[in-house]
């Protein structure tokens, strides 16, 4: 009976285990990746807006060359603003949903007012100007990373929410049942409670820090590269922020666990002293 009930115990606290690591790693991605504000704040902490408006800069440079124009052509067609502003369109596009366009009327107005300042349209060569503001726009979209997919992001993010909010139902609800179990397994020693408690705590605490001791010995975080490298610094400083998260929740769960231990071998010293005490008093009453 004993062994039923130690395999019993067993497969619950497994059970527990991986409810205080979904519960855990839920709460830091809605915290973290799934909250808009927070990669709104990364991006103005990394510098995000002014390192993609120099991008933006630089990708029309290398259009002028090509173009014949003087590089007076490109003064002032766009501003650090516009390009905050229009990121921001699409973090909204990803996570309300928006689906609003970048309007890069302004750009080509802009552009065509320089044009016409250096006088130089004439009528055999407006096509290919035209064909050169439509360029710088493309340009432009292309740099601050305006896609088509936006929608389609924001659809799959909507899902992962959706099914993480479904899975947390159920995971209280087992949560709630595995606690009650655990409870009813130690009724004849309510102590030892504590102590299982503080197991559970400690098991969920290593599969955390192993697991980022892995990731950081088999993945250099810092040498990722997408698009371009202000994106990546941004994107570095967000798996490396999310990461330390996840290991700081680590060694929370594992400096609790061991005072939890700790208190349950100092409950059961007490307790064993205890009835050292009552057996050698029953035993000199004799």
């Amino acid at each position: 009976m004993k062994i039923v009930i130690n395999i019993l115990k067993f497969i619950v606290m497994l059970v527990l285990v991986l409810c205080v690591l979904f519960f855990g790693l839920k709460n830091i991605a809605f915290s973290t990746i799934l909250n808009k504000d927070y990669v709104l704040n990364k991006l103005e902490e990394t510098n995000f807006y002014s390192g993609t408006f120099e991008l933006v800069k630089s990708g029309f440079e290398n259009y002028i060359a090509q173009s014949g124009l003087e590089e007076e052509a490109l003064n002032n067609i766009c501003t650090e603003e516009k390009v905050k502003n229009d990121i921001g369109i699409i973090i909204n596009n990803i996570y309300n949903g928006t689906n609003e366009d970048i309007d890069t009327t302004e750009i080509a107005n802009n552009l065509n007012a320089n044009i016409d300042k250096l006088n130089v349209r004439t009528p055999q060569n407006q096509k290919a100007l035209d064909k050169f503001v439509d360029q710088i726009c493309t340009e432009y979209k292309d740099t601050i990373l305006n896609t088509k997919y936006e929608n389609t992001i924001h659809n799959a993010l909507n899902k992962v929410i959706q099914i993480m909010e479904k899975l947390q139902t159920i995971i209280l609800i087992v949560t709630i049942i595995g606690i009650i179990c655990i409870i009813l397994l130690n009724v004849k020693n309510i102590y030892k409670l504590v102590g299982n408690i503080g197991t559970i705590l400690f098991s969920s605490s290593l599969v955390i820090l192993i697991a980022i001791k892995l990731l950081n010995v088999n993945v250099n975080i810092s040498a990722i590269k997408l698009f371009n490298n202000t994106f990546s610094n941004s994107i570095v400083t967000v798996l490396q922020d999310i990461i330390n998260k996840i290991n700081n929740f680590g060694l929370i769960l594992l400096i609790i666990s061991i005072i939890l231990i700790i208190l349950n071998a100092v409950i059961y010293i007490l307790k064993f002293k205890e009835t050292n005490n009552k057996t050698k008093s029953e035993n000199i009453s004799e």
